[in-house]
């Protein structure tokens, strides 16, 4: 009998032990805090620890706390009516750069589940309400930019042992540079690069996923032509939309060709308005290289020793502008209302106000039509008349002409009558 009643009780824990969870399915739950489009991938891998940190980000949110964040713009929303089966809407186009402003730099990773659109009547009191529709019908895209890379292969760099590291980070950042670019229909995966030392090198392109591994570096000696160097790629960058160069050297400028010096960089780096950015490693002109930057628009970095270039490249990889554009479709027919477009990253948020008035802009693109139509068959009935005119003026002329033909006859035939006639008399 006891050794029934220890096994009724050994069977009466266990079933304690599964009602209270035991097996997980009926435990606390966990909840994920992190904001929506925001998760951060926290498993770590345990053969990259301890490794020197490369140009990388994640795809869902950003590296590092963010507090604070900026939108950045040139112009507000612009309105036109829209087509297709949203003929009778209209759609909105605005341009930006999100700033952190917590880490100073710019937000490269922002996508759709970023932005939310707020609406009502323009002048109502009533709160702004979520427009789940109009939100997720919109985009966010980004505009790729073309860079083009100057590296310097001198000899110093490898007496350095900077060689390896360099090309390393220089093909993390091209990598990291396309693949927020594929995100776009005018994306390419190739890289443009030029080489120098005591010569700039033809400009060179690859689709390589290590586009700098194969680069050769001088084995001894050799200059640096840096100026020369910078106005050529400046030049391969003339036609590019949205164009960008990236410069590294670990030297002073003592190799380029008469004709080239630092007023005709600094000129050409205004007159192409060619955004430059310089990583500099060791003993470089830091002031120089400073002056070209910023008068392109750019930014200068200095790496003092090797083991700094990881972190210097992805300071520039964040100081570059991620240029987004946002095609917003809002679902009214009629009236005039206003929004806010809110964009959150991180903890952060930011919001841009504006209004439409889909009545005018519908109105005024249907006036303009029959304006352009109008003006149309206007020149059409001036081109008619003219066409008009002329044949009058061509019928009146040959009629006159022919007046006159007529008029000669009749003369010369007198003329002749009367010849013959004093002819017949003096006979």
């Amino acid at each position: 009998m006891k050794q029934f009643i220890n096994s009724y009780k050994k069977i009466i824990a266990l079933q304690l032990l599964v009602l209270t969870g035991c097996g997980g399915g009926s435990g606390p739950s966990i909840t994920n805090n992190t904001p929506s489009g925001n998760r951060v991938n926290n498993t770590v891998d345990a053969d990259n620890v301890g490794e020197t940190n490369d140009v990388n980000e994640t795809n869902n949110g950003p590296q590092l706390p963010v507090s604070e964040i900026e939108i950045e713009h040139d112009n507000d929303f612009s309105f036109q009516p829209d087509t297709g089966s949203r003929a009778d809407k209209v759609i909105g186009f605005f341009e930006f750069t999100l700033r952190d402003i917590t880490n100073n730099r710019f937000v490269r990773n922002l996508n759709n589940s970023n932005m939310t659109f707020k609406e009502r009547p323009l002048g109502s009191e009533e709160p702004f309400n979520v427009e789940v529709e109009a939100t997720q019908s919109s985009d966010i895209e980004v505009t790729p930019i073309n860079v083009m890379y100057l590296i310097d292969t001198s000899f110093s760099v490898v007496q350095a042992g900077a060689n390896a590291e360099l090309t390393k980070q220089a093909s993390n950042l091209a990598n990291e540079i396309n693949n927020r670019n594929s995100t776009s229909d005018a994306a390419t995966d190739s890289v443009r690069f030029r080489t120098f030392a005591d010569k700039v090198s033809s400009l060179q392109t690859t689709t390589a996923d290590t586009p700098f591994n194969q680069i050769q570096f001088e084995e001894r000696g050799g200059g640096t032509a840096l100026y020369e160097g910078i106005d050529l790629s400046l030049a391969d960058l003339a036609t590019s939309a949205q164009p960008v160069l990236f410069v590294f050297t670990d030297g002073r400028e003592n190799a380029s060709s008469p004709g080239y010096n630092l007023d005709v960089v600094l000129n050409s780096a205004v007159n192409y308005n060619i955004p430059i950015y310089i990583a500099g490693l060791g003993n470089v002109d830091a002031s120089i290289l400073n002056q070209i930057a910023t008068t392109s628009g750019g930014q200068f970095f200095q790496a003092e020793s090797v083991d700094q270039l990881s972190d210097v490249f992805e300071d520039i990889l964040y100081s570059i502008p991620a240029l987004y554009t946002v095609s917003y479709r809002p679902t009214q027919r009629a009236g005039h209302t206003e929004f806010q477009f809110e964009v959150d990253y991180g903890s952060a948020v930011d919001m841009i106000p504006g209004d439409f008035n889909v009545d005018e802009i519908l109105n005024n693109n249907a006036s303009t039509t029959n304006q352009a139509n109008n003006t149309s068959a206007t020149n059409q009935a001036n081109n008619t008349s003219m066409t008009n005119e002329a044949t009058n003026e061509a019928n009146s002329t040959a009629t006159t002409n022919q007046a006159n033909t007529t008029g000669m006859t009749n003369e010369a035939e007198d003329s002749s009558t009367a010849n013959e006639a004093d002819n017949s008399n003096e006979l």
